[in-house]
């Protein structure tokens, strides 16, 4: 990445992890948004948790620049954004048991049969999440797409590793640009939340 964002970090595909306790040294795990877009929903997250470590991963270095100028603004020392393709990121680089929430809102549903291999959410990312996770780690799912939302809802309550959990309704300042336009229109928008069992 030719510019510096605070903020911000860049894996090359040659970095095969991250450091979590060196991004948040002595802190709890860590919570994580899957492709965050400006940061509204993360950074409104950071500013009430100041104690709580986050990261959100976004690959666009437009969006990034808008990320890096909320954290900057809010001085958000707690939030760190990573660029780096979200699939590689939690499969091959993010630790044993550090993240105890992740959030996935309005990923890109690939809506045409032969690219939904494309899709960020498929049946194995249930065990790359009993991995990441920690001891009762939650997953948030949120979307507009209802035949992705059944496909991620029925990989989750298939396996009993998870058991489902009321799903997290945001407040005004925590939706997305995406549930904000979707809200405005009046179109459904379907919540999930599953927590590792214990």
């Amino acid at each position: 990445m030719n510019e510096i964002l605070p903020h911000v970090i860049e894996l090359k595909a040659d970095e095969p992890t991250l450091d979590i306790p060196a991004l948040a040294p002595g802190m709890p795990p860590i919570e994580l948004e899957i492709g965050c877009g400006n940061g509204r929903f993360i950074a409104a997250r950071a500013t009430k948790n100041p104690e709580q470590p986050y990261l959100a991963v976004e690959r666009m270095m437009e969006r990034l620049r808008r990320c890096s100028r909320k954290a900057q603004h809010g001085e958000l020392q707690n939030l760190t954004f990573v660029r780096v393709e979200a699939g590689r990121f939690v499969r091959e680089v993010l630790p044993d048991h550090c993240v105890k929430a992740m959030y996935l809102f309005f990923p890109d549903p690939w809506p045409k049969r032969r690219h939904h291999k494309n899709r960020f959410f498929q049946r194995e990312m249930c065990d790359t999440l009993t991995r990441i996770f920690v001891p009762g780690g939650i997953m948030y799912i949120s979307t507009d797409h209802e035949d992705y939302f059944k496909e991620m809802y029925r990989f989750l309550s298939e396996d009993n590793r998870f058991e489902e959990i009321a799903p997290l309704i945001r407040e005004a300042d925590e939706q997305t640009d995406f549930e904000r336009l979707f809200l405005s229109k009046g179109d459904p928008i379907y919540h999930c939340a599953f927590r590792l069992r214990d």
